[in-house]
């Protein structure tokens, strides 16, 4: 590609590349033909249609408006790659595009980007970490705990006899909630079942329920200081209707050989189902430690980590986690205003938990990848494909399509990161 002009300038104070780009218009002729021949196909034109033919089809399709930005940005697109690729650049972030024009045939065109390339960064020093951990013992205790909130999950509810709400009742409700106007989700319910005890529902609804009859209903407000709150009046104000459909017995059933052997598939006497459980929470704990272990074995890696990584890094850290967070909450019918109310936070709050979890991610992660670098560790195709389908979904793993689409890099990435924390858990040395 012929380049009328490719300058590069290093911004230091940024660790920002920017990078100044004229092309000729024949330069910009041919990549419209090649533009035009990926439109002509998508319509079912002829390969070498005119492209006015492509235009007047586009336009059926998209707006005027949409259709000039999807040109141009093809083009940007790819004269970007080929000045990048002509300068040695590597760019570790997304370019940011400056274009104030729209690509003509036969005539220049000019843009600017700014490009980030990976930080040099380093480790102090390239030995097994020490790290302060106390590991999770499978105790007779909590196998009695565990196994009492496995026969509470198996805890029927009959009807009781009806009498005015008091503490320690089990109720059926239903509750419907309001909080400035909206529904509140986790405050609302059909036939709820209510054990009248602390932590059920915030006191001051339960305050309100104490004495209510089989078969009342009854309006009222209450209020509930927020996290943090800053003073007496820093609360969320509630508008609650409930009905009290009945009394309810709570009967949780008694552990014998015959209840075991009735409903457990894996066991038939309350030994042996003592011992399912024993093992279920000593694999619970070695996951648990193992875990704890690598977590903490990554903040002291961190602490080693040396060399300046750019605001933008950080920046694309904090707004892929608030990505990420939106389409897990989308994949649940949710909106980030229902994110706020079941965690009682807000934008604010929030913003500020990104900005502090995105910036030890992007460290620690970085962290990782030192340490595989220093140590002079290997990938195999395995891990390769587990961190692909980590990332992309079960058989998402191509080597030749990762190359195509150009994310072998975020794979290897990926993968680095794991291979480096398994070995930074297992050599953990615990202090002590």
């Amino acid at each position: 590609m012929d380049f009328k002009k490719l300058e590069r300038t290093d911004v230091p104070a940024t660790g920002a590349i920017g990078v100044s780009v004229v092309v000729c218009g024949a330069t910009v002729r041919r990549e419209l033909d090649v533009f035009y021949e990926v439109v002509n196909a998508y319509y079912g034109l002829p390969e070498d249609a005119p492209w006015e033919d492509a235009d007047a089809a586009a336009a059926k399709a998209t707006s005027v408006d949409a259709y000039r930005e999807m040109r141009r940005d093809f083009v940007v697109n790819r004269v970007t790659n080929e000045a990048l690729a002509a300068l040695g650049i590597v760019p570790a972030l997304t370019p940011d595009v400056r274009v104030t024009a729209y690509p003509d045939s036969n005539e220049d065109f000019a843009f600017d980007l700014a490009v980030v390339e990976r930080p040099r960064l380093s480790l102090s020093c390239l030995d097994p970490v020490e790290i302060e951990v106390e590991d999770v013992e499978v105790t007779d205790e909590l196998v009695d705990a565990r196994i009492a909130e496995l026969m509470e999950s198996r805890a029927e509810y009959a009807p009781a006899d009806p009498h005015p709400v008091v503490f320690g009742d089990c109720v059926s409700i239903d509750v419907a909630t309001f909080c400035e106007g909206k529904p509140v989700p986790r405050l609302t319910g059909k036939k709820m079942v209510l054990e009248v005890a602390d932590g059920s529902m915030p006191d001051a609804f339960v305050g309100q329920l104490m004495g209510m009859s089989v078969g009342q209903t009854k309006t009222f407000e209450y209020a509930v200081e927020r996290p943090r709150a800053l003073s007496d009046d820093d609360v969320d104000r509630y508008l609650a209707t409930v009905t009290v459909l009945g009394q309810l017995r709570k009967d949780v059933p008694e552990l014998t050989d015959a209840w075991v052997e009735a409903n457990i598939s894996k066991a038939s006497s309350v030994a042996e189902f003592r011992v399912g459980v024993a093992q279920g929470l000593e694999a619970e704990a070695e996951h648990l430690n193992r875990d704890t272990r690598a977590r903490l074995a990554n903040i002291e890696l961190e602490k080693r980590l040396q060399g300046a990584i750019p605001d933008a890094f950080y920046r694309a850290s904090r707004e892929g986690m608030r990505r990420a967070l939106e389409r897990e909450l989308a994949e649940k019918g949710q909106t980030i205003d229902d994110y706020y109310e079941q965690e009682r936070t807000n934008e604010e709050e929030l913003s500020v938990q990104m900005l502090i979890k995105s910036g030890e991610n992007l460290r620690q992660g970085f962290a990782l990848e030192a340490l595989f670098d220093g140590r002079g560790m290997q990938l195999s195709e395995k891990d390769l494909a587990y961190a692909c389908e980590e990332a992309f979904g079960p058989g998402s793993y191509d080597p030749v399509l990762l190359e195509r689409t150009g994310k072998r890099r975020v794979v290897e990435s990926a993968a680095k990161r794991m291979v480096a924390l398994a070995w930074l858990a297992d050599t953990a040395v615990a202090k002590g």
